[in-house]
């Protein structure tokens, strides 16, 4: 159970960097600054993480551990908190 929560939340954290990488790119578009390019590589790399971190867990469950599985959980939950919080100040303003 807590391995596909895990999946679940890595998706979930997938739309919410979509989501910051597209306010990311439409800013740097107006401004130019290296802020912006900054912001956009650096969201492109927490994708491919994100994206690599449900193949990983979703194709890999039976090789996990209970212990690693309650850990990716925590983890992965953390995360989608923070890049929730990010998302929602992002949109606000």
């Amino acid at each position: 159970m807590n391995m596909q929560m895990t999946v679940l939340f890595e998706t979930v954290n997938v739309l919410l960097v979509l989501f910051l990488l597209k306010v990311y790119v439409e800013n740097y578009r107006q401004m130019k600054t290296p802020l912006g390019l900054g912001l956009i590589i650096f969201s492109g790399f927490l994708l491919l993480q994100n994206i690599t971190a449900a193949y990983f867990h979703f194709t890999m469950v039976d090789y996990y551990s209970t212990e690693v599985m309650a850990q990716a959980f925590v983890l992965t939950g953390l995360e989608t908190v923070a890049l929730a919080v990010l998302s929602w100040v992002t949109w606000k303003d």
